[in-house]
């Protein structure tokens, strides 16, 4: 089972055999604010509706199921020991310092414990767990697409998440990419790279020049822009170029064969791609929009079960 832990909502999904099912599919509100007992409650309880869904539509006898969970969690997670550090983002805060994967294993021990549970519920508190970025996972989901290339996979939303790929294996420390292996932390013109190029920067971008009516969000400047408004064009051309320079030295050195974006503000790569592509020179490469991120995060989610 992939699950896609995002502050907003929960979204799972199962793959069987590597390959994922177009049903079942679950979302539910993430609970990001509750305490820990009520957000693990909560997090079991999908993942057992959605086991639940899985074993009656897939004939798979009971006692003949072997389950994974792969999640994607916001960070700063340890991701290897499943413990959250999350703190003053504005959610799961009351998750910070526990095991998470541990709570929600013990949760789901506890369920499979009650009298009337069903058998496959053994299986499932015995599954491993398994804990990835969300940017991390959507490029390794990618790199199921390019296994034999280098990659630079952006997700551009909230914030800007990263991960560079080398034949379906994430980089970090060598080839001029960061030890995290992520560009969020970096600094671009004196300024962490994150608040730049997500929501908060491009709203400030547009403030700066002067083109944002009071009210307008990221998916209003790009209306404005699809119709032709000066202000907003020159905002979203901006961005791209501004994207480009930041990520010049890192492609230079890391020389990916593909840029792949995804998230809210990359369905806008038509209104920031030319001016992105003219500052990433002399680095040519091309860059793709990718419309199913949620879809590759699942993948990607698979995927951390491949590697040990």
């Amino acid at each position: 089972m992939a699950i896609d832990a995002g502050g907003t909502f929960m979204k799972g999904g199962v793959l069987e055999n590597g390959i994922l099912l177009p049903e079942p599919y679950l979302e539910q509100p993430s609970r990001s604010e509750a305490d820990a007992e009520s957000f693990t409650a909560h997090f079991a309880s999908l993942i057992i509706r959605l086991a639940g869904a899985y074993m009656k539509g897939s004939g798979t006898p009971e006692h003949d199921v072997t389950f994974r969970i792969g999640t994607a969690f916001p960070g700063p997670f340890d991701y290897e020991r499943g413990i959250s550090r999350i703190r003053g983002l504005g959610k799961y805060e009351q998750l910070y310092g526990l095991p998470v994967g541990e709570l929600l294993k013990k949760e789901l021990r506890r369920r499979a414990g009650l009298p009337g549970s069903d058998p496959w519920m053994r299986s499932l508190a015995d599954a491993d767990i398994a804990f990835g970025n969300d940017a991390a996972l959507f490029g390794m989901g990618a790199a199921k697409r390019y296994p034999g290339e280098r990659l630079l996979c952006l997700t551009l939303g909230t914030g800007l998440g990263s991960v560079f790929m080398d034949r379906g294996r994430t980089v970090s420390g060598s080839d001029g990419v960061p030890e995290s292996g992520m560009l969020y932390a970096e600094t671009f013109e004196g300024a962490p790279v994150d608040g730049q190029f997500g929501r908060r920067g491009v709203m400030a971008l547009a403030d700066a020049l002067q083109a944002r009516r009071e009210g307008d969000d990221v998916i209003d400047l790009a209306a404005a822009a699809a119709r032709g408004e000066s202000a907003a064009l020159r905002v979203w051309r901006t961005y791209g170029e501004r994207l480009g320079r930041m990520l010049r030295p890192y492609a230079a050195s890391f020389r990916p064969d593909r840029l792949i974006l995804g998230g809210q503000i990359a369905k806008s790569l038509p209104l920031f791609g030319a001016s992105l592509t003219d500052a990433l020179l002399p680095v040519r490469l091309p860059v793709l929009y990718e419309d199913d991120l949620l879809r590759l995060v699942f993948y990607g989610a698979d995927m951390l079960f491949v590697f040990d």
